[in-house]
């Protein structure tokens, strides 16, 4: 074995996914938001209860203004499972359920688009309209 493959193998990370998904509606605008956990690097130990926690703040892209913070904990086991979760200003979506949501929200967001266009419509042609003194 050379210097370098015993090098890439100490710096190597151990096998398997370090990453935990997960996907979170915003229940004030409905927007799907993605976030990764890193196994590895974004938990922290819980030495009282055996257990590793990590808690983060997801806001949406705020292409429609809506700028809701939803704060998230997740529990992992010694070996790193899901054991718990918790969640404030949205909900957790299942993976079969995010694109589904993800279609739901850009209808709505495309319907209310629309309907800000004909109020900005109706409202251009009311001022033409309207006497000038």
């Amino acid at each position: 074995m050379s210097f370098f493959d015993r090098l890439k193998k100490v710096f190597a990370s151990p096998g398997g996914d370090r990453n935990y998904w997960v996907h979170v509606r915003c229940d004030r605008c409905g927007e799907v938001i993605a976030s990764r956990v890193d196994l590895y690097n974004d938990l922290s130990m819980d030495f009282d209860a055996n257990q590793y926690r990590v808690h983060k703040v997801l806001v949406g892209d705020g292409r429609y203004r809506c700028f809701q913070r939803i704060d998230i904990t997740l529990v992992f086991d010694k070996n790193k499972r899901l054991v718990d979760r918790s969640i404030r200003g949205g909900e957790f979506l299942e993976p079969d359920q995010v694109e589904e949501a993800r279609a739901a929200y850009e209808q709505a967001m495309i319907r209310a688009e629309e309907a800000r266009k004909a109020r900005l419509a109706r409202l251009a042609a009311n001022q033409e309209d309207a006497p000038r003194s």
